[in-house]
């Protein structure tokens, strides 16, 4: 009896030692669960974003939009669905527009139709006064201005900027960068002349003299199309009528509230080329000052008609 009780203690001190040192090579007691405290918390790579001095902490659900070029960029990028509110001057897309709710503009918003929306973002080409702004940051509520582009580089940036305020810092950028090529890609078809020749192009904005020259975005954009601006040498929309002699287009755009007509019977222009050879354009100029995706399809129809 003795021994096998001997036995039996020795066997439970070898079950002990076992146990111990199964604890020395590094399990935990209660099945190695970690705890829960410890864990590391899985972090979102699309949200927050920083845009400029603007935070957007998460994915913005209702956006209101208080400029027209803003309100086309959204809905031509795809991200319409999200608009609940635009300003008083949007109309395009038309049947779109009408169903969002009027909020004022970026001038004059309409700050507790916003608030009424539940807007979590809102978006404008223009800067909002610091009375507006305060009240819109007071409801916790970002505002994002994306300012009229001076060039391609900056309207890039503009398209960027948006898709990264809606759709986070990762699927926002390619995104947006897949919609820029796509935008680009309507200056080359526009661009591209079957000769190799660089016709000299105007764009009248005002019947006589008023036209792109040389430090504007439109001017640039005419030579991004493959022209040669014949107001370059320019500046503050306005060619030089003691220069008209040398005024020779070959190609002329004019914005819609000159008809071709108009054009080709003004004693300025009946004696160019451009006139002679029927080569005259009206183009909407509203797209320009909008900078919106229209903007891109007038030029690449700008290019084929100045090229064809």
């Amino acid at each position: 009896m003795r021994l096998k009780r001997v036995l039996a203690l020795l066997l439970i001190l070898l079950l002990l030692l076992s146990g111990c040192e199964k604890e020395e090579g590094g399990k935990k007691p209660g099945g190695g669960k970690k705890d829960p405290s410890s864990a590391s918390v899985e972090e979102d790579p699309d949200w927050p974003v920083r845009i400029g001095e603007v935070d957007i902490p998460e994915a913005p659900k209702k956006v209101v939009s208080l400029s027209p070029g803003t309100t086309e960029m959204l809905f031509a990028m795809g991200l319409g669905s999200r608009v609940v509110g635009v300003s008083d001057y949007c109309d395009y897309p038309s049947a779109e527009v009408e169903k969002r709710h009027r909020c004022g503009s970026a001038l004059s918003p309409d700050i507790e139709q916003i608030r009424s929306q539940g807007a979590d973002l809102v978006v404008a080409s223009a800067a909002l006064t610091q009375r507006d702004l305060i009240r819109l940051q007071q409801l916790e509520i970002p505002v994002l201005v994306l300012k009229r582009a001076e060039s391609l580089g900056e309207l890039r940036q503009n398209y960027l900027d948006l898709a990264l305020a809606l759709m986070g810092a990762t699927s926002g950028r390619n995104h947006g960068e897949g919609y820029w090529e796509e935008l680009e890609g309507m200056i080359r078809e526009g661009a591209a002349s079957p000769d190799g020749t660089a016709p000299k192009a105007i764009l009248l904005r005002q019947m006589g003299y008023g036209m792109a020259t040389g430090e504007t975005f439109e001017g640039a954009l005419l030579e991004e199309l493959g022209f040669v601006n014949d107001a370059k040498a320019y500046t503050g929309w306005l060619y030089d009528r003691a220069n008209v002699a040398a005024l020779e287009p070959d190609v002329i755009f004019a914005d819609v509230a000159i008809s071709v007509d108009e054009v080709k019977k003004s004693v300025i222009y009946q004696p160019v080329a451009a006139v002679k050879n029927d080569k005259v354009m009206n183009v909407d100029f509203t797209v320009f000052e909008r900078q919106s995706p229209r903007m891109f399809e007038v030029l690449r129809e700008m290019g084929k008609f100045g090229h064809g």
